[in-house]
């Protein structure tokens, strides 16, 4: 898709040069007539113009990201597993935001410039509405080829076939769809009524609304987003609060038998709690750990694991699968899953973190081979 954006930004940059070079020869020239009055129509109709088409591409981008976006989380490759991901889908959001807002600025410039020609029959002549239409479907012709070659290129590259399919038609029935209709926009005769225009916009409207209704449905809503952005603060607030204990344990030798032992003022630190109940997180000491000198090395030995839970609870589920790793923790000499080690950060996508929706608690484990960072 970056090369698909590459080229449209590529493109966009061609029609601002057009119509600016197309304003300035209609200033100089004087376009058709000398009148003042005429050339301030002309300066009108190149900016309206240039809107529509800036508009245009703008709103076929985040179309096509959108759908896009959605097939590839509707249908989920292995492939694109990363060890990071926007748990808040920024991009598609921003394209949902775009094209809610740039989408009614087309259809309305695009309806005040078709009640224009019909009041004044000649601007259906003007040089500069031919020539954004011809750069219109010349942006549109690229946009397909462009779009093809990227989208053949990952399927190539071992992409789901089914993903790449969808992909396709996609791409083709916004392409066919933008082409069919300026290249009817050339031929239309406007002293005849018509209804392709209404059909058009009435069809090309309910997709854009069935687009955003889909995607908003498998990213989530706002209130969803919102939901999950309070769980992620929660997990940085309990994984802060473990690496509180580890260090802890590691000036005094055990783990702390309440979580307002953690409170230091000398560095700044306080024990968070629940960012919506305003309630402390629920921290439970399983095993103390045991610890002895070992005089033929003259250090101290760490016998058995600390063992402790903290509890928060969620309002939604998270469910990541590292692909092979063991979410039970099963498959290895010790529960490797619980060192408290494993800390949570933005975009985690570690199993270590999942939880159900309420009440959930994290047991963590420092074992003789974490004991002073051996």
């Amino acid at each position: 898709m970056s090369l698909v954006l590459g080229i449209l930004g590529s493109l966009v940059g061609i029609i601002i040069i057009v119509g600016i070079i197309t304003l300035a020869y209609g200033v100089i020239s004087g376009g058709q007539t000398n009148h003042l009055m005429e050339n301030k129509i002309k300066a009108l109709d190149v900016f309206v113009y240039l809107g529509i088409f800036i508009t245009l591409v703008v709103s076929v981008t985040n179309l096509l990201q959108i759908v896009f976006e959605a097939i590839n989380r509707k249908f989920i490759d292995l492939l694109d597993y990363q060890g990071y991901v926007d748990m808040y889908s920024s991009e598609m959001r921003f394209a949902i935001a775009s094209l809610f807002v740039v989408y009614p600025i087309y259809v309305g410039l695009s309806w005040f410039v078709a009640k224009d020609i019909v009041k004044n029959p000649y601007k259906n002549d003007l040089k500069i509405r031919k020539i954004m239409i011809y750069v219109a479907l010349f942006v549109t012709l690229c946009t397909l080829v462009g779009t093809l070659v990227s989208i053949i290129y990952t399927y190539l590259g071992g992409e789901l076939s089914v993903r790449f399919g969808l992909k396709a038609v996609a791409v083709f029935a916004v392409s066919l769809t933008v082409f069919g209709y300026y290249l009817f926009s050339l031929k239309r005769d406007y002293s005849k009524k018509t209804y392709v225009p209404h059909v058009f916009t009435i069809g090309v409207t309910l997709a854009v609304l069935a687009s955003l209704i889909w995607s908003i449905s498998i990213i989530g809503t706002p209130g969803q987003m919102r939901a999950k952005r309070i769980d992620n603060t929660r997990l940085s607030d309990v994984s802060r609060i473990q690496q509180e204990v580890y260090g802890h344990y590691q000036q005094t030798d055990k783990i702390p038998d309440t979580l307002s032992e953690l409170n230091n003022a000398f560095q700044g630190y306080v024990v968070p709690v629940d960012p919506v109940t305003k309630e402390e997180y629920e921290y439970r000491v399983i095993q103390q750990p045991i610890t002895r000198m070992n005089y033929s090395t003259n250090e101290k030995e760490m016998v058995t694991n600390a063992i402790f839970e903290i509890c928060a609870t969620f309002d939604t589920k998270r469910e990541v699968d590292s692909r092979g790793m063991s979410v039970s923790g099963k498959g290895g000499a010790t529960d490797a899953m619980y060192f408290v080690t494993n800390q949570f950060y933005e975009g985690d996508q570690s199993p270590f973190w999942n939880h159900d929706i309420g009440k959930v608690c994290f047991k963590r484990i420092i074992t003789p081979q974490m004991y002073y960072g051996r």
